[in-house]
């Protein structure tokens, strides 16, 4: 065997490794989108019905506002980060599967027309 078969098969191997530390970044990724999206969804899916008038007087209702505020943009909040999610799981699957092909050496251009 020649160095500069030594150093290709060096080469591939190095590559390898890589390729495959990536897909477990990728992987680490794709845990976390569905660990978040799944607590986004649980979040969004919540109603107010624990939430009960306190009785305020009727001067007050004013107050009821800023928290009728802030649940919306919650509730908006909670829904951009949940296709924020999707998206980066779908990303991350993609990515993924683009480096397994890399990895496994799948559809690889045989050279013929």
């Amino acid at each position: 065997m020649t160095w500069s078969e030594r150093v290709g098969d060096l080469a591939t191997n190095i590559i390898l490794v890589l390729v495959n530390a990536i897909r477990i970044l990728t992987l680490a990724m794709r845990i976390l989108a569905r660990i978040l999206d799944g607590l986004v969804t649980s979040l969004g899916e919540r109603s107010e019905q624990g939430l009960s008038r306190t009785g305020v007087a009727t001067g007050a209702e004013w107050l009821q506002l800023p928290a009728r505020v802030a649940w919306g943009v919650a509730a908006v909040a909670l829904r951009v980060i949940s296709i924020a999610t999707v998206f980066l799981r779908q990303a991350t699957e993609a990515i993924d599967e683009f480096f397994r092909v890399l990895a496994e050496g799948e559809g690889a251009p045989t050279g013929g027309i």
